[in-house]
C-alpha cells in the first residue's frame, strides 16, 4: 500500500529516494529486530515498571523534556539509532562497531544536509534518545507515513487501526534493547496521546507526563516542521491542505487522551504547561519526580542545570511560521479543540 506510491509523479526525485529509503530501513529494521528476538529468547522474561512517558500534541515541549530527563542516569532511552536497529544495546564504546550506528549517523548527516532548517526545528543525533514512532514504524502501522508523504489511502486505512498489537510489540522491543539493563525507561511520543488505551494496555503501571500549549501556537509549528520535508519531497507540495489535516488529526488525539483519562487512575498523570516548563523548567523536574516518587540527586540536577545552559531555545536559529500559510486561522483551530 505504501510502496506503490513510490511512483506518483508528484514526488522529486530526492523525495521519491528519501520516501524509499525509509521503507528499506523499516524493513531491514524489523528483520534486524525478528532475528535479534530469536538469538535472545530471555528478552520475553524481562519487566518493564513504571515506565516515564512523555506525549502531547507536538510542539508542546515534548522533546527539551524528554532530553532533559534523559540526562538522569537513572532511566534508559531509546537511542537514536537503536530505533531502526533494534538489538540488546551494546556497551557504549562498542557501538561504532554496530552496523547499525553508522548507518544512523550516515542518515543523520544526509537528512540535515539536505533540510537545513530541521536542526532549528527539531534537532537529531544518533547517540541521543529518541521517539517511539521510529520503532513503532517497523510495523507499517503509524502516523510517521502519512505526516511525511502523500499516501491518503494508507490514511484513510490507519484511521482504523487499533493500534494495540502495535503496542505490544514495542514492549517487546523495550525488552530487547534493556535485554541487561534494569533502569526505568524513559519514553517519549507526541503520538502516545492518541493512543492512551494501547499504551496503559501494554504498560499498565506507567507514569503519563503530558505536555500542553496553545494550539494556536502548536500546530502551526508542527506544519512548519513538516513543511520542510515536504518542500523536499514534493514537486508542489500543498501546504494548505497539511494544515486542516493535522490539526483534525490532533484534535481528535486530545479528545481521545481525555475519555482515556477520565476513565484512569488520576495520579498516573502528570500535566507540563509550555510557559511554566521555558520559566521554571527545574522546578517542573521538581514537581514531577515527587509526584511520581523519584529521587533526584543534587548532582543530576546541577547537570540538567548545565544542559539547560548548553541548549538554550533558538540554539540553531530562530523557527518563524504563520498560520495562513498552511490554510489555517485562529478560529478553526479553537473550532476543532472546542475552545473559546
Amino acid at each position: 500500500m505504501l510502496a506503490r506510491h513510490l511512483g506518483d509523479d508528484g514526488y522529486t526525485e530526492i523525495g521519491r529516494d528519501v520516501f524509499r529509503e525509509d521503507l528499506v530501513v523499516a524493513l531491514v529494521g524489523r528483520l534486524v529486530r525478528e532475528n535479534a528476538w530469536a538469538r535472545n529468547p530471555g528478552y520475553v522474561e524481562r519487566s518493564i515498571v513504571r515506565p516515564l512517558v512523555i506525549c502531547g500534541i507536538p510542539r508542546t515541549g515534548t522533546t527539551a523534556l524528554h532530553k532533559l530527563l534523559s540526562v538522569d542516569p537513572q532511566f534508559q532511552g531509546l537511542d537514536n539509532w537503536i530505533t531502526s536497529w533494534p538489538i540488546p544495546r551494546p556497551a557504549r564504546t562498542e557501538w561504532p562497531q554496530v552496523q547499525g550506528f553508522r548507518d544512523a549517523q550516515a542518515r543523520l548527516e544526509r537528512l540535515f544536509e539536505l533540510i537545513p532548517g530541521l536542526r532549528i526545528s527539531h534537532e537529531m543525533v544518533a547517540v541521543e534518545v529518541d521517539e517511539c514512532p521510529q520503532v513503532l514504524r517497523l510495523d507499517f502501522t503509524s502516523y510517521f507515513y502519512p505526516a511525511s508523504y502523500n499516501v491518503p489511502d494508507y490514511f484513510s486505512w490507519f484511521q482504523r487501526q487499533d493500534e494495540t498489537a502495535c503496542y505490544q510489540r514495542l514492549a517487546d522491543t523495550l525488552r530487547l534493547v534493556g535485554l541487561q539493563d534494569d533502569r526505568t525507561w524513559l519514553l517519549k511520543n507526541p503520538g502516545h496521546l492518541g493512543q492512551l488505551g494501547p499504551l496503559l494496555t501494554a504498560f499498565p503501571d506507567a507514569r503519563v507526563i503530558i505536555t500542553h500549549r496553545d494550539p494556536v501556537k502548536a500546530l502551526p509549528s508542527l506544519c512548519s516542521v513538516l513543511a520542510g520535508g515536504r518542500q523536499l519531497v514534493f514537486r508542489e507540495p500543498d501546504l494548505c491542505s497539511m494544515g486542516p489535516r493535522e490539526v483534525a488529526y490532533w484534535a481528535n488525539a486530545a479528545q481521545s487522551a481525555k475519555a482515556v483519562r477520565a476513565r484512569s487512575n488520576a495520579s498516573q498523570f502528570f500535566d507540563v504547561d509550555h510557559r511554566d516548563f521555558h520559566s521554571n523548567p527545574l522546578g517542573i523536574v521538581r514537581n514531577l519526580y515527587a509526584q511520581f516518587e523519584l529521587e533526584l540527586d543534587p548532582g543530576v540536577e546541577q547537570s540538567m542545570d548545565r544542559w539547560l545552559t548548553a541548549n538554550p531555545a533558538g540554539k540553531h536559529g530562530e523557527h518563524r511560521y504563520s498560520l495562513s500559510d498552511y490554510g489555517l486561522s485562529e478560529g478553526m483551530i479553537r473550532d476543532a479543540f472546542d475552545e473559546t
